[in-house]
């Protein structure tokens, strides 16, 4: 057996501080693999709310287990110093994982501005950018083959067109575009890329969602659900490892809808 067929999996995890991503981050740390998580090392209010921090995050009983690194997944820079860090200290990366992600603003499209736009593709593209230019180089040095993966986190809205939350709704049919180039481009090395679509899904942003819908509680999205109810977090974060696990391998350029069927 080679060494890299004994040694755990090492995952980044961006986006681990609180929602899907701290789920998957402890699904993971649970299952033995070596789990760096990343996410904001300051306090972030842009989108109108609170945003996760990496210092603050609850991983339970696997808090000592997890290489915890404050980083804005929007600043490229910051990207390339995290992955310096995981070189360092986990020795590699086999595996990432982009959780993160923000709804913005409740407009149309023709009723936002450039700015509007242009925020929540920083959200909701360019974290998955960023993180893709500075963790795959890592990934295609491992020597564990056939476990090279990437998972994104996109959303239902990066599939149908959805009214009142336009920019956000454009910015994840762009990530979905993005991930479906980034499989065809990574598979010659193979890597494999897929991404998991959530509906309405039990977390913060989705408290934040139903503010700006004008909603009395997060339970009113579930008339959009064929199974007549919300997706937890750990739901999503169990198909996110599935699609890392071993046997997920033929598996690339896959949407992969934890919706409860609100695209149907």
């Amino acid at each position: 057996m080679s060494d890299a067929e004994m040694r755990p999996v090492r995952v980044a995890v961006v986006g681990a501080a609180r929602g899907i991503g701290c789920e998957v981050a402890m699904s993971l740390a649970k299952s033995g693999a070596m789990v760096a998580a990343i996410d904001f090392a300051l306090d972030n209010s842009e989108l109108g709310y609170s945003l996760g921090r990496i210092d603050t995050a609850d991983f339970g009983e696997f808090s000592k287990d997890i290489l915890r690194i404050g980083a804005d997944a929007r600043e490229p820079q910051e990207m390339a110093a995290a992955a310096q860090r995981i070189r360092a200290e986990m020795g590699g990366l086999d595996q990432l994982v982009v959780t993160a992600g923000g709804i913005v603003g409740g407009q149309n499209l023709s009723d936002s501005d450039a700015e509007a736009i242009r925020l929540a593709m920083d959200f909701n593209l360019f974290t998955i950018h960023n993180s893709v230019r500075a963790m795959v180089p890592l990934i295609k040095e491992s020597a564990s083959i056939s476990c090279r993966r990437v998972v994104g986190v996109t959303s239902v809205a990066g599939s149908k067109a959805l009214g009142g939350i336009g920019p956000y709704v454009a910015a994840k049919h762009a990530a979905v575009g993005y991930l479906k180039t980034l499989a065809v481009e990574l598979a010659p090395e193979a890597i494999t890329v897929n991404w998991v679509s959530p509906g309405s899904t039990d977390t913060e942003i989705l408290k934040q969602s139903a503010e700006l819908y004008g909603l009395g509680s997060v339970e009113d999205f579930t008339v959009h659900h064929r199974l007549a109810r919300l997706i937890s977090a750990n739901e999503v974060a169990a198909a996110i490892v599935f699609l890392l696990s071993e046997s997920a391998g033929a598996i690339t350029g896959l949407d992969l809808f934890v919706d409860a069927g609100m695209r149907l």
